[in-house]
Order: structure tokens, then sequence, then C-alpha cells
């Protein structure tokens, strides 16, 4: 069983400010609904209640942010606050301290944004297909953003803090308001024509209104058209406009941007210095083998006695001379044996040749009257077959009067092979008939009857 406590209510309410106000950040949240009881005090705070269809909040917004506000507060206002949420302990209410307000215009713009986004997507120009591969290396690049604005401040510190040997020239616009589309537009069109190595349009954060501008269609169908690389850096992490998903590369801030187009030198340096000191080592390698392949060849005595190497050669060549000589001796002293041997076996050859011609010409006779006998045999055996051949043929029957029925290549042996209206063909002597059958007699056959 859990043990009981008892507090104070200034001790619950404490408890509950301190969650409130450690556990949630409310520094990145706009808080939508309507302006209600809306009173100015003579200090110059509004209190006021923010309410929708369900809830209601109470607000207050002290002097110090009234008077950054660009438009005056009424009842019956829709809108948009930021600020941080907090516990007033005296009366034990939740209570809205509102740093920053904004009009409620953001929902036809969003709904702007996505037909937009929806028409633009169909059409293709966010296809991942059509993004250019990054350069290997960046030398020259051009910077479309507002001249005074801080986003070009920070991408200038980025690259003199990285890589200082880019070059970058600046092409000035607007980045804000109506005249912003043209005037990025026209300053894309001029620099994508001068070869850069990219393009950055970069602008620092702000509302969905004041980033608006970036979604522009003709302006995505231009940054679409470039031959140059683009990168775009344009509001904080969270802000996504059309520019971002149409340019080559999307950076999530201006700094981004910078840091995407520039190596760090000093990652650079500390790499240049390892591969000078791998290069160095291998040099030391490729000496030490060198030097000891130099030492081996001076170690070869021909090198040290050049004359000594010739000499050994000399002895070499007179060796091979006199066996040369040797050799040719006995060649010509076995020619002169094979040429004598030769004569005597040519003799030879011929008697054998004499008497083998005599008794092939005695086999030859021998073998020509055996042939004309067994000629003789073979002609009287194939007369024999061929009476034989003819007495059985079918074309003796045939010419006796006789013929041969077929039905489809098939002989006709019995009435049971044919029908009623079957085309025969009958084989005579000279000939064949093509004939129909219009009726059968079946017969007993004679050795049946017996």
């Amino acid at each position: 069983m859990k043990e009981e406590r008892v507090v104070l209510v200034s001790s619950v309410l404490q408890r509950i400010k301190v969650i409130l106000t450690q556990t949630f950040d409310f520094s990145t949240v706009w808080i939508q609904g309507e302006i209600s009881n809306l009173t100015k005090h003579r200090s110059g705070h509004y209190y006021f209640s923010l309410k929708d269809s369900r809830g209601e909040m109470s607000c207050v917004m002290f002097s110090a942010y009234v008077k950054h506000l660009d438009f005056s507060l009424e009842e019956g206002m829709n809108v948009q606050v930021q600020g941080s949420v907090n516990v007033y302990e005296v009366r034990g209410s939740l209570q809205l301290y509102v740093k920053r307000i904004r009009q409620d215009g953001m929902g036809a713009l969003f709904l702007e944004y996505q037909k937009r986004y929806k028409r633009l997507l169909e059409e293709g120009y966010f296809d991942q297909s059509h993004k250019k591969e990054k350069p290997e290396w960046f030398e020259h690049v051009a910077i479309i953003t507002a001249k005074e604005g801080a986003a070009l401040q920070d991408a200038l510190k980025t690259i003199q803090r990285r890589w200082p040997m880019l070059k970058a020239t600046l092409y000035p616009a607007y980045v804000q308001g109506k005249l912003a589309p043209a005037s990025l537009i026209k300053q894309i069109q001029k620099a994508d024509q001068k070869g850069y190595d990219a393009l950055l349009i970069i602008r620092g954060g702000g509302s969905f209104e004041d980033l608006f501008c970036f979604n522009d269609e003709e302006l995505v169908k231009t940054l679409y058209q470039c031959k140059t690389y683009t990168v775009s850096g344009v509001g904080h992490e969270v802000d996504t406009t059309l520019c971002d998903l149409v340019c080559d590369h999307r950076a999530v801030t201006p700094t981004a941007a910078a840091q995407w187009i520039t190596p760090d030198q000093h990652e650079i340096i500390e790499q240049l210095t390892l591969k000078t000191k791998q290069l160095e080592l291998s040099m030391k390698h490729i000496f030490e083998r060198y030097r000891q392949q130099y030492q081996l060849l001076q170690q070869n005595p021909y090198l040290k006695e050049p004359l000594s190497w010739a000499y050994e050669k000399q002895l070499k060549l007179d060796s091979m001379h006199q066996a040369l000589e040797q050799t040719a001796l006995q060649w010509i002293s076995r020619k002169e044996t094979i040429s004598q041997r030769k004569q005597e076996m040519s003799y030879q050859l011929q008697k054998k040749m004499e008497f083998a011609f005599t008794s092939m010409q005695y086999k030859e006779q021998q073998l020509e009257e055996r042939m004309h006998q067994f000629k003789r045999s073979r002609k009287q055996q194939l007369e024999k077959n061929a009476a034989l051949l003819d007495a059985f043929s079918p074309l003796k029957t045939l010419s006796r009067g006789y013929s041969i029925a077929t039905k489809d290549n098939n002989i006709i042996k019995s009435i049971q092979q044919v029908q009623k209206q079957d085309a025969l063909q009958l084989q005579v002597e000279d000939g064949c008939i093509h004939v129909s059958v219009t009726d059968k007699e079946e017969k007993e056959l004679w050795h049946k009857k017996r």
C-alpha cells in the first residue's frame, strides 16, 4: 500500500509550472486561434484570450514585444502566436506569454503551395533523374541573394573559413515580397550564362509568407532549365520550398549550402600531410631497392673486369668452332659411307624387284582366272533367282487378268475392310482404276465349309 502525502496547493502549482516550462518547448510552435476579450493596459501590455471551437487559453503580450507588431490587434482576429506557457500561481491559471503574433493568412497560402507542388510534381520538375551530378571541384560560384542579407554574410564567412581560394560572385536580388520572383529569375538566368561551377540560391529564415516567393512556378521552371549545377539554401531546416525541391541539391541553411561546395582546408591539409608522408616512405623504399640493385651490379665480376668477359666468350667461341670442324669431318665421312652402302643396296633392291615383278605377274594371272570363274558362278545364280522372282511377281499375276484392290494405300484382303461408298483403287497390269463400293456380298470360304 502506497504511503499517503499531504502537499500545499502552491507546491502542486509549482510542480506543474516546472513540468510545463522544462518539459515542453514551445519556441518552434505556432498556436492558431481567434482573439477574444482583448484589453490593452496603460503600460502597453495586451491581455486577451486565444480560442477555437473547443478550447480557450489566457494570453498576455508585454509591451516589449507589442512594439514589434506591424499591424493592430483586433477583437475576433484570426492569428498565430508564439511564446512560452507558464502557470500564474496566484490564481492557479495557465497563461501563454506571447512573444510573436502573425495574421493567420497561411491557410490560403499553404493550400496554394500544395496545388503548385502537386502540379509541378506531376509535370516532372522534381524528378531525381533530371538532377545534375555534383562537380568534383568548385573554383568559381555565383551567389543569388539579397545584398544586405545575413545569409550572404553567413555563406561568405563559411567559404572564407573552409576554402578561401574559392571565388564567389554576388548577383543581388530581392528575396521577399512581390518583386522577388522576377528579380530572382533575372539574376539566375544571367548567372547561368557565365559558366560558373555552381549557383547558390540562399536566404535566411523567415515566416511561411516571407519565404513564399521561393514557391513561384516560373522560378521553379527557370531553375529546372539551368545548365549550371544549382544549390538551394533557403530558410531553416524545417522550411521546405519548391525552389529547394527543384535544385540539384537542397541545403538546410545558407551556411550548409556554402559547406556543400567547399572542402575543409584543414582536412585537405591533413590529407596532403598524410599523402606526403606516404610518398616519402614510398620513395625511401624505391631508393633502397635500387641501391641494393646497384650494389649487386658493382659486385658483378664482369663489370669489374669487362675484358675477362670478352676473353671467356672468345674461349667458348674457339671451342665451339673446333667442335664444328670435327662435326663437319664426321659428317663428310658418314656421307661417303652412306653413298657406298646405297649403291650396294640399290643392286640388291633391283634383284628383289625383278623377282617380285615376276611373282606378281604369275599371281595376277591366277587372280584373273579366279575372277572369271566367280563371275560365271554369280551370273548363273542371278539368272536362277530372277526366274524365281518372276514366277512369284505380282505383275505376273496381274498379266493373267487379276487385280489388287487397295484402300488408303492398304491392300484389301477381306470384305470386312470396306463399306458402301468407300473409294478403292484397283491395280491392273497397265495402270490403276479408281472405283466406289456400291454393294458388298459376303460368301463363305470353301475351306470353312469343310
